[in-house]
């Protein structure tokens, strides 16, 4: 499996999932029962702005929970920790973590501490191939998001498959509907997301690169 497609269905690295989960639900509900009234109440509107508004703080929130120094430029002593960032199967992890502990063990052996063993065994794998492998990009963790591309997947999915069922077995249904409406609204979302995401990446990049 190659690493863009490991990153992209590692679904769990979204946070916050919970504000989207109630935008989406609230989106939903308030589709729901605009769809019954003739007239829409003033509080539907005021539903669907508030359901925008905890998307976007969704937004806000799971971006700036993601950034913080990439640990590929701190000083390490982890082996645990720093196997653990690096975007491979768990296979390969404790493969390479058991090779590191042992290249430690020998410089142990050599008369140096646990500490400075450590250091210079994962120093000696910041390389291009290993730097390549990790989850994040930059000095600063900027990271790839491409479990937003994951998630995009699986909503239109779900919406193609409701919108199957809504077609050969319940037409013309008001709830089929609404998860239509609702799971195609938000799978779009995540996907502009994705690409909002990057743009800002790319002028958080450009000043970091300014600065120094």
């Amino acid at each position: 499996m190659s690493q863009h497609i490991r990153k992209i269905v590692n679904l769990k690295d979204i946070n916050f999932s919970w504000i989207l989960f109630l935008s989406f639900t609230l989106f939903g509900l308030s589709f729901y029962i605009d769809r019954l009234y003739s007239n829409d109440p003033i509080w539907i509107h005021g539903c669907y702005w508030l359901s925008f508004t905890l998307a976007v703080l969704w937004g806000a929130l799971n971006y700036i929970s993601q950034i913080r120094m990439n640990n590929m430029y701190k000083k390490q002593n982890d082996i645990q920790q720093y196997v653990n960032q690096l975007a491979m199967s768990e296979e390969d992890q404790l493969e390479l973590q058991t090779y590191l502990e042992d290249f430690v063990q020998d410089l142990i052996e050599q008369g140096k501490t646990k500490e400075d063993a450590t250091r210079e065994a994962i120093n000696q794998f910041k390389v291009k191939e290993f730097l390549s492998l990790s989850k994040n990009t930059m000095f600063f963790n900027l990271h790839a998001h491409y479990y937003l591309i994951g998630w995009t997947t699986i909503i239109l999915v779900s919406f193609i498959l409701v919108w199957l069922l809504g077609i050969m077995v319940f037409p013309n249904l008001v709830i089929i509907l609404t998860i239509e409406v609702t799971l195609f609204a938000y799978g779009i979302g995540l996907f502009g997301m994705f690409f909002v995401y990057k743009v800002i990446d790319a002028i958080i990049y450009r000043k970091f690169k300014e600065l120094f």
